[in-house]
Formats: C-alpha cells, structure tokens, sequence
C-alpha cells in the first residue's frame, strides 16, 4: 500500500503536463491492478510454503496416536491439519493460470500434480480414519510408510512451481530467485525440527530403528547447517545471512529451542518426561521461527 501510495503522489507531481483526469485515473488503476497481482501472487507461494511442515507434523502427531499420547487431543489436531492442508493445496493447484506457466517450461509437471493428488487423498482418508479410530492400525501404518512419499512430492511441486513461476524480465527474474531462496531456507527450519521429532519418536517405538537411526543423524547435520547458515550465510545453500538486529535476536531463540531438543533426541533412551519436553520444546521452536520467516520476509519486501 505505501508503494502504490509513493507512486501515486510521484505521478500526481507531473500531472500538471495532463489536463485530462482520466489519464491519472487509469494510471492508478494499472498501479491498483499490479498491486493485486503482487498480492494474489504472494498467496499463492505462501500456501506452497507452508505445506512442507504439515507433512512431518501429521507423522509426529500419528506416532503420538500410536503412542497413546494424549490421544484425543492429537486427533483433533491431525484432522485440523489435514484439513487445512487440503484446502490450501486445492488452492494451489487450482490456480490454473499459474500452475500453466509451469507447465508450459515443464510438461511433466501436471502429470506430477495428478499423481500426487491420488496419494494425497489416499492419505487425507486415512487421517480421517484415524480421527474415528485411535487404534486404526491400517491407518497408522499407512501414514507413517508415506508421509515422506507426500513430503518428497510435495517439495517437488514446490520448488518447481517456484523455479518456473517467474517473470521473464531479467532482473525480476533475478530477484525472485534471491527472494524465494530465501523464504524457501529460512522456513525449512520448521519441517526440519518436526521430522527430527518424528524420526526419534519412529527410534522410541521401534519402527525400521537402524533406517531412522540414520535419517535422524542426517536431518541434524542438515539442521545444524541451516541454522548456522540463516545467521552467516551458506554460498551453496544461496544464502547470504543477515545483520538485522531484530532477526538476529529471535533466530537465537530459535538456537536455544533447537539446542534443547537436539539433547532430548540424542538420548539413548527417551522417557514419558522426555517426550512430554520434546514436544512442548517442539512447539515452542515452530512458534518462535515463525517471527524469525516473518520477519525476513518483512525485511525483503521492505
């Protein structure tokens, strides 16, 4: 709103070469229109954005089911999830006329959408089954076999939608690349924390423990990495760091979340106690890095 407003007054300073008021009338409404382009274009990214994390969190909150774990209340909140997840992946690739500019450079990009589709709405069911039925064994498995399947599929169609979603004008193009490398790391922490949590939880229950032994080990050293590079940047993660102040102070935050829950999920052996830790700092992370993406968004735009 305050570009549109400084690009207006900009505009209204040589109005005095125009003696028709309709000239400026249509210069504010293309000024209007691209602003609501920019807009509708950010809602689209961002319900891509947001959907890598409910992938692993659905997973963590299975293995809670599973666990008996305050069950109900986690049935409630994979379903929530679920939902939601739908909704927003509907509306992403339902909007056709982006999803076309992806298509036209990668053909096989709609074949990727419509197999997706069929394993989402395989795992959506289960979910629902899952709210009916703690003890939905079929259900449990199931998602915990495929819910990296939908992660992997979806980190697909993400970053393909954001590869290829682009202007074609050289230096915009160049920008939105900075920008959605940017915004693509510095939310990734988010579904990170969340499989490392899932991961340890597969560890506790016994679930393919040498495979996720290994995962686990890995999604660390990646966890590490980012949250290093977020801070003093990472030339092959394209990221350049930052010196704000304000970011600064709350990825510490996020540090000391991070740090906690790297010592819980290092224990050799996890107790009740430790679980009920593990996911409140869990938590705790996701709503402290939450400022830390709003922020460097904040910071880019501005």
């Amino acid at each position: 709103m305050l570009i549109k407003k400084i690009i207006l007054i900009l505009l209204c300073g040589f109005s005095f070469l125009f003696s028709q008021n309709s000239f400026l009338s249509g210069l504010e409404e293309i000024v209007t229109k691209a602003e609501e382009q920019k807009n509708e274009e950010s809602k689209v990214l961002n319900n891509a954005f947001k959907q890598r994390m409910k992938t692993q969190k659905m997973a963590r909150d299975t293995l809670l089911i599973r666990m008996d774990f305050n069950s109900t209340l986690y049935q409630k909140k994979l379903r929530e999830d679920a939902d939601g997840f739908n909704t927003k992946f509907l509306n992403l690739i339902n909007s056709k006329k982006e999803i076309a500019l992806v298509v036209k450079k990668l053909p096989e990009f709609a074949k990727k959408i419509e197999r997706f589709k069929s394993i989402w709405s395989a795992f959506y069911e289960n979910i629902k089954q899952l709210e009916q039925d703690s003890n939905d064994t079929k259900a449990i498995q199931y998602i915990i076999d495929n819910n990296l399947k939908v992660l992997e599929d979806m980190e697909y169609i993400f970053s393909n939608f954001i590869k290829f979603y682009q202007s074609s004008d050289k230096l915009e193009k160049s920008m939105a690349h900075i920008k959605s490398m940017l915004f693509t790391q510095v939310g990734k922490p988010r579904m990170y924390i969340l499989k490392i949590v899932k991961e340890r939880l597969l560890i506790k229950q016994n679930i393919d423990k040498e495979t996720n032994q290994k995962r686990l080990q890995e999604s660390i050293k990646n966890m590490d990495r980012l949250m290093k590079a977020l801070k003093e940047g990472d030339k092959t993660l394209e990221l350049h760091g930052t010196e704000e102040r304000e970011i600064l102070e709350k990825l510490l935050i996020s540090q000391q979340f991070w740090e906690k829950i790297k010592q819980l999920v290092e224990k050799k052996k996890l107790s009740t106690e430790d679980v009920v830790k593990l996911i409140e700092k869990n938590d705790k992370f996701i709503e402290a890095h939450n400022v830390v993406v709003k922020l460097s968004k904040a910071s880019f735009d501005n």
